[in-house]
């Protein structure tokens, strides 16, 4: 398996701009091809990242942006 980068989520953005937009959790998570417990485990904070592909799919099946549902206060390590 490949190692791929991940992302932290900021759960409570997502839920925000999930509810905002009118968007069950089932419909997010069938668009963005991911399970629903996984997309509510991101939105309450059980799981702090995801993968680049799937924050960037999660962000596409809601049309907002991926900067949106990214934590801000995160460091990388050069």
């Amino acid at each position: 398996m490949k190692h791929q980068k991940l992302v932290p989520i900021d759960g409570a953005a997502l839920r925000v701009l999930r509810n905002r937009r009118q968007l069950r959790q089932a419909d997010v998570a069938a668009l963005a091809g991911i399970d629903t417990s996984y997309l509510c485990m991101l939105e309450t904070g059980r799981r702090s990242r995801a993968s680049y592909a799937v924050a960037c799919r999660i962000a596409a099946a809601m049309t907002v942006s991926l900067a949106s549902i990214i934590k801000e206060n995160h460091q990388d390590v050069a």
